[in-house]
């Protein structure tokens, strides 16, 4: 672990904030967000695809640069109805070149989140500077652990679209985990000598590094070739 907190040593969070301001898929959610950015449906747009975003044949990038072109395009009710978010990914997802994978399950699992937006429209801003409560309120409606890679995923992207939305930077807390893929486990295998579990692993090396773990993955996907990522 020493060798690679020693590695992370020459970033700092500046550094990590810099480079999710330059990823692709903040620059969609930043377009989204020009265009309807007073729209009832902005914020459960974001977590709605963050949680239909996996078993992708794209990159996220790519993905999301998609979602973007398609929402921006779209025709909403003027006033807030779940049933045109479900209608909304109904035409999207069969339409996307990038996300056709398993629909017949994604699409009962966009009706789980019917409840959660009942609970946070209205309350994002809070939400954004108490990501934990968040993070739990999204654990129990989606019915999956808090530190699930789709849960921490969900976060960061609304942790994007917040900060687009209300044109200020709220660190995320700590005990918040990194989105764990490939990448991120190959790095976690190569310096743990010591055979910690993944979290508390990236959680004691965030801390050394003062770059809470949300943020850090930034750095991790856009540097992995620094941290002998093979």
């Amino acid at each position: 672990m020493n060798e690679l907190v020693w590695l992370l040593s020459k970033y700092d969070l500046n550094d990590a904030i810099r480079i999710e301001e330059s990823d692709r898929q903040f620059f969609a959610i930043k377009k989204i967000c020009e265009t309807i950015w007073n729209s009832p449906y902005y914020f459960a747009m974001i977590m709605a695809n963050s949680l239909l975003s996996y078993q992708l044949s794209s990159t996220g990038e790519e993905y999301w640069e998609e979602f973007a072109e398609f929402a921006i395009n779209y025709e909403f009710p003027e006033w807030y109805d779940f049933q045109a978010i479900f209608s909304f990914f109904e035409i999207f997802l069969f339409q996307s070149k990038w996300n056709k994978r398993i629909l017949n399950m994604k699409m009962p699992r966009l009706r789980k989140t019917e409840a959660l937006f009942v609970t946070i429209r209205g309350r994002e801003e809070y939400f954004y500077e108490n990501l934990s409560d968040l993070q739990s309120v999204l654990s129990k409606s989606m019915k999956q652990d808090k530190e699930s890679k789709t849960i921490l995923f969900a976060l960061k992207m609304f942790h994007y679209a917040a900060r687009v939305k209300f044109w200020f930077l709220s660190v995320a807390p700590y005990e918040i985990g990194i989105p764990v893929d490939s990448r991120i486990s190959r790095i976690w295998d190569r310096y743990n000598p010591e055979w910690m579990k993944i979290q508390e692993f990236w959680e004691e090396v965030s801390r050394k590094i003062q770059i809470p773990r949300l943020h850090l993955d930034a750095i991790l996907w856009t540097r992995c070739d620094d941290f002998v990522c093979f």
